[in-house]
């Protein structure tokens, strides 16, 4: 569910599914009888998830592949509806009559159910049992406190606006956001790039919901002496995947295939303020203990994101003055940022969910100002509102200037920075974590992560600079690297190996300027410079 806040929002009700069809996660046994090779990766991942995936030194692996079509050929002859398959987890979420659904899992191919039930089941009984640098400032007007907390000012004075940056939301839905004018400057210069619907009694994002406009406002509005954004000069891709009117299991497989997409999309950053304990069916409820990182699928989809080089922000929850009080799934996750919610004078705001997850990790990662936020409406207006939702994203901004600064760096090094940068970094608790980022510490936190990157003080290149079709010597402190040549622009023209720790290379032909040399090993990867005259 959409972290709840104290400002209320009306959501349009979703019309029920067919009497007696109901959707289900099924998984298959494997990957096999797939048109698609890992050979070949530019065939199902675009060239920008490719170069992300480089970057971070991810591994290509069977989780990346696309499902069998033969296997989705299979289960819709045996009378199953298909609403999309998930290659992380190797299934597909379907609707059929649990009547026929024995045909769907004896197939050879099916491994089983994900949960033993209906995913969209909402009755307390189970139904189915024993089946398996800018010059000017812009005028932030009551934004500032928001904007200023984070540094973003600052950043924003460097001309660091996101520009770059693709950013995934996955939400309930963007009523009227391709229409407010806050938002109008985005969608007029063609930067949302891409939606997607998961709730199928939906077609379009922008007519159902409306707390993924409000989200949205934050990072990128534009609304001078009322409202700016913290990213507002990002790509944007929206994906609908909390269905309203109903809190139905079903929405953690719509959430993984909103993550799914992002990826496939070359998404640099996923934000989500959405959070999963307790659902219509109480037979599905999550419990403390279950907030491990581990157990709940929305979580695992999570830090699947997170190990394909995506930076992931998640709103903490604003459990904090209830019985649960603790996070909720996917604030969970590891390798991720939590992100709780501060007041503007920095302490804790009251509904803030707290930590630590249950196998003991720091929750929430970071905190940013959540209370009295400056948000957009989906009628036009602009106002204030409360919830971790809004402090979520805030952060999701922040990193998005950060990879614009460092655009060679993985997302793991951006988080590492942001986390070095938080007012609590030498003293962290399970309140606020880390504690408040800031844009201008995070960038000195950076450079001190690069200086001591291990063995980085003796890789040599030389010449340096050199001269078009004069040899050059690399001597490394390892006996072998993969090395990719990438351009002043971050793009890769150039790969080969090296075997040994001294070797001489002779460049093709490249026109003159910067070029960056990564080597890269089983446990480290370093950046050097080199200027072609």
């Amino acid at each position: 569910m959409f972290q709840r806040y104290i400002f209320l929002l009306l959501f349009s009700a979703c019309l029920p599914l067919k009497a007696q069809t109901y959707r289900y996660l099924i998984l298959f046994k494997d990957k096999a009888s797939n048109n698609y090779s890992l050979n070949k990766p530019e065939d199902f991942l675009s060239s920008k998830s490719l170069e992300r995936r480089r970057k971070n030194r991810v591994v290509l692996t069977s989780q990346d592949l696309p499902i069998s079509q033969s296997y989705l050929d299979q289960i819709k002859a045996s009378g199953a509806s298909i609403l999309f398959p998930l290659k992380w987890i190797n299934g597909a979420l379907i609707t059929q009559k649990p009547s026929d659904l024995k045909k769907t899992l004896a197939l050879s191919c099916v491994k089983g159910l994900y949960w033993n039930f209906p995913a969209d089941s909402s009755q307390a009984k189970q139904i189915l049992s024993g089946i398996q640098s800018s010059a000017v400032s812009p005028d932030y007007g009551n934004s500032s406190t928001q904007i200023n907390q984070l540094g973003i000012d600052q950043m924003h004075a460097k001309n660091i606006l996101g520009q770059g940056s693709l950013i995934t939301l996955l939400d309930d839905g963007f009523k009227q956001a391709n229409t407010v004018s806050y938002l109008q400057n985005t969608f007029t210069e063609k930067r949302v790039i891409a939606t997607l619907t998961t709730d199928p009694t939906i077609t379009s994002i922008y007519t159902a919901g409306g707390h993924g406009t409000n989200v949205l406002s934050t990072i990128a509005g534009y609304a001078p002496g009322k409202l700016i954004g913290t990213a507002y000069k990002a790509s944007f891709a929206l994906a609908q995947t909390e269905e309203s009117g109903h809190e139905l299991i079903v929405e953690e497989a719509n959430w993984l295939r909103g993550a799914e997409w992002a990826d496939s999309l070359g998404t640099d950053i996923i934000s989500s303020s959405l959070g999963y304990s307790i659902f219509d069916n109480p037979l599905h409820n999550h419990s403390y203990a279950d907030m491990n990182g581990k157990s709940t699928l929305v979580s695992k989809a999570a830090g699947w994101a997170a190990s394909k080089g995506i930076l992931i922000t998640i709103s903490a929850g604003n459990e904090g003055a209830n019985s649960w009080k603790y996070i909720t799934a996917p604030a969970d996750a590891d390798s991720i940022l939590t992100v709780g919610s501060v007041t503007a004078l920095g302490s804790k705001s009251s509904f803030s969910s707290i930590g630590p997850s249950f196998d003991g990790r720091i929750k929430p990662d970071v905190v940013a100002m959540g209370s009295s936020t400056v948000v957009g409406y989906t009628e036009g207006t602009i106002g204030i509102s409360n919830g971790t939702s809004f402090s979520a994203p805030l952060i999701a901004g922040l990193a998005a200037g950060l990879l614009q600064t460092f655009p060679r760096h993985t997302t793991q090094q951006i988080r590492n920075a942001l986390l070095k940068s938080g007012t609590q970094f030498a003293k962290t608790d399970m309140l606020l974590g880390f504690g408040i980022p800031n844009y201008d510490k995070a960038i000195a936190a950076m450079e001190l992560i690069l200086e001591n990157e291990p063995d980085a003080s003796k890789l040599i290149i030389y010449p340096n600079p050199v001269s078009p079709g004069s040899a050059i010597h690399i001597s490394m402190p390892y006996s072998a690297a993969e090395v990719e040549i990438l351009n002043s622009v971050g793009a890769v023209v150039q790969t080969f190996r090296l075997d040994q720790s001294d070797s001489t290379i002779y460049l093709g032909p490249f026109v003159s300027g910067k070029y960056y040399f990564r080597f890269t090993t089983q446990s480290t990867s370093i950046i050097k410079p080199v200027l072609l005259l």
